[in-house]
């Protein structure tokens, strides 16, 4: 039997609390049913924000309107960018 301080020793378990790796991780249907309206809708974001392009630089860029230009511009590159691959057979 073991001294005093080798029984209080805490153990530790390297045991996981999932039973195989591929319960960890989700299925790749569930990831595809999941990234499947994100992609549509980042690709409509891509082809619809350039309309908005021409008012705002036909009205002038102040400091206000800028920043919009500038936010519109970001939304279509953050389409451009998550909607890449929307049409492509899975």
């Amino acid at each position: 039997m073991g001294s005093y301080e080798e029984l209080r020793k805490p153990t530790m378990s390297s045991a996981s609390p999932f039973r195989s790796p591929m319960e960890a991780a989700p299925s790749s249907v569930t990831l595809r049913s999941l990234t499947r309206p994100l992609q549509f809708m980042a690709f409509w974001l891509a082809i619809i924000t350039p309309l908005a392009y021409p008012p705002l630089l036909l009205g002038g860029l102040d400091s206000q309107s800028f920043l919009i230009f500038v936010g519109v511009v970001a939304l279509n590159v953050f389409g451009l960018l998550a909607g890449r691959g929307y049409g492509d057979p899975a």
